[in-house]
């Protein structure tokens, strides 16, 4: 019996993430300032883009925290929830998961440092 060939496009690797993502509290993504090619073409950065060569995947994601979480467990988390959601889903390998936090979103009316 022959082993049947397919391919998974970045945008299902990009969904799986970003829902994966939104089961993580206190984190999600940070869309950045819209460029007009971007608008022009109808497809935006959402602050997860994903890199695949082969069977090995490579995600990178630029994120938003919630004030009063602890940026390295939300970071973390999200890592793990990712490369298990991908992995389980897609079987392929997921190399990396870099996570770098842009922003700390603060509560309206909330006043720093007071």
């Amino acid at each position: 019996m022959s082993q049947a060939n397919f391919d998974i496009s970045q945008d299902v690797l990009f969904g799986i993430a970003q829902l994966a993502l939104d089961k993580v509290e206190g984190i999600s993504p940070n869309t950045p300032p819209v460029r007009i090619g971007e608008v022009l073409t109808g497809r935006r950065a959402k602050g997860i883009s994903v890199e695949l060569e082969g069977k090995v995947a490579k995600l990178f994601l630029t994120v938003r925290v919630d004030y009063g979480m602890v940026v390295p467990d939300v970071a973390k988390k999200a890592q793990k929830v990712i490369r298990e959601a991908i992995s389980s889903m897609t079987g392929l390998e997921v190399q990396t998961v870099n996570v770098t936090v842009e922003a700390v979103d603060v509560p309206k009316g909330h006043v720093l440092g007071g």
